[in-house]
């Protein structure tokens, strides 16, 4: 367990401070005073969590295929890594822009055309072309004139004909911006409704870990971790989701836990990470570093007041390179002796 470990930790740096211990309740002598660099700290009252590392892989959320929705030769497509927003084209067909991405949940799952029937999804395309400036009238179910005149401005701003329809070829919903992934086809290919054409995702980073499924109990919704990218720098997480369906691969059965990032990891896709989990926490506990323990003969610990005392403590709980500790007269605020 890390908190054993974390005790061997302590030892080691009591030892690297040239500590010689000494019986009964006598304060502890450093030997060759002189030669030993003392620097100070405070005690702390803070929170203190002690973390497993754990692999995971930094990728994009909500990843999926856009496949073509016309036919033709494949002339432009957007290289991976790229973002698109509302109201561009994602790729282009015979020279001409095609696949131009809209915001909203629904897909285009009919052409839409004047006379169609009323539906939520008349209103996501309504809603689109008002934030592009392009305003139908009144947002709503109801494809009318004022549409088709809003779908007409919208075509000759894109310099597509304008006909005031558009076909399930033409506009693509996604619930916000994507980003380019993995290009499932090149520039010449000849397309047909269905064929890939590239991978895509959110904009959204997020890190996975394939968890163990019995340990389980060290991922809940809700709960913070600490991410530790490939360039060494650590970032904040929350945990989104945990599985409930368990994969099982050469005799492993895992389950898929999903963290989103208060910050960004870059530009980086599909690069491993480390995963801090929080295996047990002290909340509002004394706090020294770990390098201001030092050890009693025959047992025990005492921290080193500036002042010369020794103060007799229980350590607690191992975390981040500090240790919580307890002791009589012990208080926040009080500086101590470390080892440098």
């Amino acid at each position: 367990m890390r908190r054993v470990l974390a005790g061997g930790a302590a030892a080691a740096a009591v030892a690297a401070g040239g500590v010689v211990a000494v019986g009964g309740g006598e304060a502890p002598v450093r030997a060759a005073e002189s030669t030993v660099a003392r620097s100070t700290a405070t005690v702390e009252r803070r929170d203190l969590v002690d973390r497993e590392d754990l692999d995971g892989t930094l990728g994009y959320a909500d990843p999926g295929t856009l496949t073509a929705g016309v036919a033709g030769t494949l002339t432009k497509l957007r290289e991976p890594g790229s973002t698109v927003t509302r109201g561009h084209s994602l790729y282009a067909v015979d020279g001409a822009p095609a696949a131009f991405l809209l915001y909203g949940e629904l897909p285009a799952w009919r052409d839409f055309e004047p006379g169609m029937d009323d539906g939520e999804d008349v209103r996501q395309l309504e809603r689109n072309l008002r934030a592009l400036g392009h305003a139908p009238g009144r947002v709503d179910d109801e494809w009318d004139e004022d549409t088709t005149e809003a779908v007409e401005r919208f075509q000759r701003a894109q310099g597509l004909d304008d006909d005031g329809t558009l076909s399930r070829g033409e506009v693509v919903f996604r619930p916000g911006a994507i980003r380019i992934g993995e290009a499932k086809a090149a520039v010449g290919d000849q397309l047909s409704p269905g064929r890939p054409v590239t991978d895509f995702s959110s904009t959204e980073q997020v890190v996975t870990v394939a968890l163990d499924a019995s340990r389980q109990r060290l991922a809940r919704e809700g709960d913070r971790v600490r991410v530790t990218l490939p360039s060494g720098r650590t970032v904040n997480g929350r945990i989104e989701e945990v599985g409930t369906v368990a994969t099982k691969r050469d005799d492993e059965v895992t389950i898929e836990v999903t963290i989103s990032l208060r910050k960004g990891g870059g530009n980086l896709d599909q690069a491993p990470v480390d995963v801090g989990f929080a295996v047990e926490r002290r909340k509002g506990v004394l706090a020294v570093p770990v390098k201001a323990l030092l050890a009693r003969q025959g047992g025990g610990y005492a921290l080193e007041l500036v002042d010369g005392r020794k103060v007799p403590v229980t350590p607690g709980l191992y975390a981040d390179d500090m240790v919580e500790v307890e002791g009589a007269g012990l208080r926040e605020g009080q500086r101590v002796v470390t080892a440098e």
